[in-house]
């Protein structure tokens, strides 16, 4: 999710929370001065400040449910509890803005909940009050989601969100002394207060330490290393079980990392060469993707930051009349697919691996195929239309550099990681594994690297599926 869905999310929860604001106040309001002034004569007065803080204070709280709550769907959680620090390894494997940036929003979404209790209510100025209503809130939203299925219990939300609190009551003392200070009241003493900030550092501390750390490692961390290990107890593995105990080198590859321009100078160069340019003002820009239009809507481009690899759809070979999509022809050749491909400036790699996937559909494979100046890994995937060319293409040849040889761990190794349950796997139930066969494959490390990892071909509870470890030693 992008900054700006995130700020149209919060700003539609926030009109309906002053909506009901507005409402139960007026209920306040008509409760205090008819019911309780009026019919029961009270003495007590309340002071329109008191009012404006709980209206405020109410549609807090609404964007906070709203956005943790009503924004989720039903029924998509699997019911576990993920442990503590579960969301930060994920975070850490992809090292993406939007995985960081979640977390991150633990803690801010309770910062005003730190701030704005001590200030309306005299009560939680004694800072473990705070601290414990903020944790309880934390708790009971989790909770809600685990019952109501709308989420996903997280210890790390309750950890963020109760340390967000901790830092909204320290910025309310710090507030609370400069302005002591400027009018010359009483105050707490300056080292409680500066005490009070310890969890603001140290949390600035730990994020800190965490991107430096990742800054100056040499590569990036591979996707498949696994989050949390499978529970051993639990995996049941047959099959074949003797691989090579060998320890050797393999190379790692460099590949390109686009920017947002860079992707955008990719696309237009793409379009230039199909007879049209992109329509700039229907551009979306994502976290890992850009997608681009041409005028008129003719086409239609996705372009992957990691790698360059792209897939683009062409609306008027498979809307010829704005209406029926035709169907594609079967049973090309090779020559005629890669002549179809050259005419719209697409040219395979010789030596990738031609066949038919399904009607009409073909794609060229190149398994690490040695160019005079690179080698290319993946796949080239089009849908073909005879006459009216190309419909659809997805390109996903990754074109890489040699860049360092690192000690890989052996296949046997790889094998018993297997058996250990340090494999990526979700879910919580026996899992019966026969391995058939193991190979190597390589992927797009969270730096742009192109790592190598065993690929073993298995079945899972009677189902075809493969389990990909990570080669390179730790």
């Amino acid at each position: 999710m992008r900054v700006t869905d995130l700020i149209y999310l919060a700003s539609e929860y926030l009109k309906l929370g002053i909506i009901i604001g507005i409402f139960i106040m007026f209920c306040m309001f008509a409760g205090y001065f008819l019911v309780y002034r009026k019919l029961l004569k009270g003495q007590r007065v309340i002071g329109w400040k008191v009012f404006l803080w709980w209206g405020i204070f109410l549609c807090y709280l609404f964007v906070v449910l709203g956005a943790t709550l009503l924004s989720r769907g039903n029924g998509w959680t699997n019911d576990k509890i993920r442990p503590l620090f579960y969301s930060y390894r994920d975070a850490w494997i992809s090292f993406s803005n939007a995985a960081w940036r979640n977390i991150i929003l633990n803690f801010c979404m309770f910062v005003p909940f730190g701030i704005w209790l001590p200030l309306g209510i005299k009560g939680f100025r004694k800072f473990w009050r705070t601290y414990l209503v903020g944790f309880v809130f934390a708790l009971m939203i989790e909770c809600i989601q685990l019952l109501s299925r709308r989420g996903l219990f997280e210890l790390d939300d309750i950890l963020g969100n109760t340390v967000g609190t901790m830092i909204g009551y320290g910025l309310f003392t710090m507030a609370a002394l400069v302005i002591s200070k400027i009018t010359k009241r009483k105050s707490k003493k300056v080292v409680s207060v500066a005490a009070l900030q310890l969890p603001l550092i140290m949390t600035i501390a730990v994020f800190a330490i965490i991107f430096v750390k990742y800054d100056t490692q040499e590569l990036g961390n591979n996707p498949y290393r696994y989050i949390e290990a499978y529970n051993s107890k639990m995996i049941s593995v047959t099959g074949k079980s003797e691989f090579s105990t060998e320890e050797r080198e393999l190379n790692v590859y460099e590949t390109t990392i686009l920017t947002v321009e860079e992707a955008m100078e990719k696309g237009e160069k793409i379009f230039e060469t199909l007879g049209t340019k992109i329509d700039e003002r229907s551009t979306d820009i994502y976290e890992e993707t850009i997608v681009l239009y041409s005028d008129l809507r003719g086409y239609s481009l996705w372009i992957d930051y990691l790698g360059g690899i792209f897939e683009l759809m062409c609306f008027d070979v498979l809307y010829p009349d704005n209406d029926t999509r035709p169907d594609p022809v079967s049973g090309a050749d090779e020559e005629t697919i890669r002549n179809a491909l050259g005419e719209i400036g697409f040219d395979i790699p010789k030596g990738a691996v031609f066949k038919e996937l399904e009607s009409g559909e073909y794609q060229f494979e190149a398994a690490m195929l040695e160019t005079e100046e690179s080698i290319v890994n993946g796949t080239f995937a089009c849908s073909y239309y005879g006459e009216n060319g190309i419909g659809e293409i997805s390109n996903f040849l990754i074109t890489c550099t040699p860049y360092k040889a690192y000690t890989a761990i052996s296949e046997q190794e790889a094998y018993d990681k297997i058996v250990n349950g340090e494999f990526r796997y979700i879910g919580n139930i026996q899992l019966e594994i026969q391995v058939e066969s193991c190979s190597m494959v390589y992927c797009i490390d969270s730096k742009g690297y192109y790592q190598p990892n065993y690929r073993f071909e298995c079945m899972i509870n009677g189902e075809e599926s493969e389990i990909m470890i990570p080669a390179i030693k730790n």
